[in-house]
């Protein structure tokens, strides 16, 4: 529960595409379910590639406060760059306050080890490799470093599954899979927030399956190993708990 945010909306933020609807489909479902939740007095969404736009989304905004946050798995181009140059942030008012991507918070891991579990069912651990699959980025190099440090937290708190990458535009990339993980069992986490072009085209295909079959629900076998593939992380209506504590107003400085 978000306390604290009387006369204060929420705008989400999201990439959008104007090629594949599914894009913005978890961004839109989060503020729904927060609009629902009515913790904010206003809750909006707006996209890079799609209406309504990131450049326009403030002026329909009435409340006296206003908390963006950037529905993004990754701090990087986009976050750093892009968007506050749109909402011309550094000539904003003290009264709206940028907040990091949803994406950089702990609770991703807890969202990662709980979607892997669920996934593994019968599986041993001791025999079972989560592979993590992200978008990486040659225009900053933060936006695989996100994932990086999840997937490093996630070994020091001493799971048995061995945890690997992969990548779909930088080294190691998907379709590098097999020489990426060393067990015959391997749990397929992508770290995406929609279903779109990536998690419902780009990655099947990337693996080697045939995008056109079930992609979820099934245990695929491949090059000897038996595949199970999640969903995309932010198609979790748990995603939208993360979206509230980086939205939450930060703790007062103690003295």
């Amino acid at each position: 529960m978000v306390t604290g945010m009387n006369n204060t909306a929420l705008l989400l933020l999201g990439h959008g595409s104007s090629k594949h609807p599914d894009s913005s489909r978890s961004c839109r479902m989060h503020a729904e379910v927060l609009r629902d939740r009515g913790e904010f007095s206003e809750v909006h969404c707006a996209f890079l590639k799609e209406e309504p736009w990131v450049a326009e989304a403030l002026a329909k905004i009435h409340s006296e406060h206003v908390v963006i946050v950037p529905d993004f798995l990754a701090e990087g181009y986009f976050t750093r760059q892009v968007i506050p140059g749109l909402l011309k942030l550094d000539s904003l008012p003290d009264t709206v306050r940028y907040c990091e991507p949803v994406g950089t918070h702990p609770m991703m891991q807890d969202l990662i080890a709980q979607t892997a579990e669920d996934l593994a069912g019968d599986w041993r651990p001791d025999e079972t490799s989560l592979l993590l699959v992200g978008h990486g980025s040659t225009k900053n190099s933060r936006s695989k470093q996100t994932l990086l440090d999840h997937a490093q937290a996630l070994r020091e708190k001493g799971g048995l599954m061995e945890i690997a990458d992969a990548w779909l535009e930088e080294e190691p990339f998907v379709r590098q899979w097999q020489e990426t993980v060393t067990r015959d069992q391997v749990i397929v986490v992508p770290f995406l927030l929609s279903d779109g072009q990536h998690g419902g085209w780009d990655i099947p295909e990337m693996l080697g399956l045939d995008p056109a079959q079930p992609v979820h629900g099934v245990t695929h076998q491949l090059g000897g190993r038996d595949l199970r593939i999640a969903p995309a992380l932010g198609t979790s209506v748990n995603f939208v708990k993360a979206i509230e504590l980086v939205a939450a107003p930060p703790a007062p400085a103690s003295h």
